[in-house]
């Protein structure tokens, strides 16, 4: 088929996506599980020639204006409150589900090391694209919206840094330094911050001197993109550059008719691109898969489940967030949604990754299951947990 097949194709599945996608919401459920069951059943009925994989390269198309859509409206003064809960969830948290993970991985599913290190670090962060869709139709309270954007935001550097070292380990045969991945995180942390900052102080002279809204709005998208793909190009977080940049323009006092439109524009903008990244999430899972490696799954699974409860209700802390309420600590267990994120690094692996092929039906199975199954139920599960903010 030609591109405009291509494109075609993609535009009709679009309008199919976006139309139960509404029934979904009629019906009380997240649109992204319907979204994605769009994708899944495409793939299976589409010739060859249109299957389309979520690479961490085509990802990297849509996540800019994910992120900035969702940094652009954080509350700076709550992610104050909730920064340590953040951190914690970001690095010591990812850390921990990807040794736990890992061991069951090895112990349980049979899977060696290398293998179930790097299974370890694709599935320890939360996917930000997955989890904004999912809070973002919850009215949950601020700090606590917060807590779960700034974590799956800010735990895609330490997963990718601790993937791609994985990755090298294995493939070259280094043996695997703790100091050597601290020293990746560090920078990739340090410099994708440093980018997405100096990125924004660049393009905020053009959105003070020129008020039209198209030209604030073409600034703030070459901040989102060139933020990250200048991070990219420095080998450090494209994900968290564009959050960086996204937290601060807010923060630097824009002209209010720039900024009304910069946020209609973005509100478009992401709409759009989350029902795109839901729809490859459905065209590059593979159902025949997800059940490959049943023991392996379920050893997964667990230690999944286990890490983000031991996360949320014996680590994480809450003591500085604004009117912390009993159901707070549920929710964020609960939060522990991967999708495209999980999804674009497996299939990134090398084709002579060991055990490359059950490591894509792990995450395949963890994918379908969080967004899909976890997906569905998660609105019902809140809406039974007293989210309200202590004193409300």
């Amino acid at each position: 088929m030609n591109a405009l097949q291509i494109v075609l194709v993609v535009a009709v599945l679009l309008a199919v996506s976006f139309l139960f996608a509404q029934i979904a919401v009629h019906a009380g459920l997240p649109p992204a599980g319907a979204i994605v069951l769009v994708g899944i059943a495409a793939g299976g009925m589409l010739p060859r020639a249109l299957h389309i994989e979520l690479t961490p390269a085509l990802l990297g198309l849509f996540l800019p204006a994910l992120i900035f859509e969702a940094a652009w409206g954080v509350d700076v003064a709550a992610l104050r409150r909730t920064a340590l809960a953040i951190f914690v969830l970001a690095v010591p948290g990812v850390f921990f589900t990807g040794v736990v993970v890992a061991g069951a991985a090895m112990f349980g599913g049979g899977l060696a090391l290398p293998a179930a290190l790097a299974l370890g670090a694709i599935v320890s962060a939360t996917d930000p694209v997955a989890v904004l869709a999912l809070f973002r139709v919850l009215a949950v309270p601020t700090d606590l919206l917060t807590i779960v954007e700034g974590e799956s935001i800010a735990n895609d550097g330490v997963a990718a840094v601790l993937t791609q070292t994985i990755i090298g380990v294995a493939v070259s045969g280094v043996s695997i330094a703790a100091i050597s991945v601290a020293g990746s995180f560090v920078y990739s942390c340090g410099v994708g911050i440093g980018c997405g900052l100096g990125v924004a102080l660049l393009g905020t002279p053009f959105l003070w001197r020129f008020k039209t809204p198209w030209i604030a709005i073409g600034t703030t998208l070459a901040i989102a993109y060139g933020s990250y793909a200048l991070a990219s190009f420095a080998g450090a977080s494209g994900i968290l550059a564009s959050a960086v940049a996204g937290v601060a323009l807010p923060a630097l006092e824009l002209d209010e008719g720039a900024a009304i439109a910069i946020d209609r524009f973005w509100d478009a903008t992401s709409f759009v691109a989350n029902a795109v990244v839901f729809l490859l999430v459905g065209l590059s899972l593979r159902l025949d898969r997800i059940f490959h490696e049943p023991v392996l799954f379920a050893a997964v699974v667990a230690a999944i489940i286990a890490s983000r409860a031991i996360l949320a209700y014996a680590i994480v802390p809450l003591g500085r967030a604004h009117g912390t309420g009993p159901g707070w600590r549920h929710a964020i267990a609960l939060a522990g949604v991967r999708g495209g994120l999980s999804l674009a690094l497996a299939l990134g692996l090398p084709q002579s990754f060991p055990d490359r092929s059950a490591v894509l039906d792990a995450v395949f199975a963890v994918v379908f299951l969080t967004i899909v199954v976890q997906g569905w139920t998660l609105a019902p599960l809140l809406r039974r947990v007293d989210l309200r903010a202590a004193g409300a």
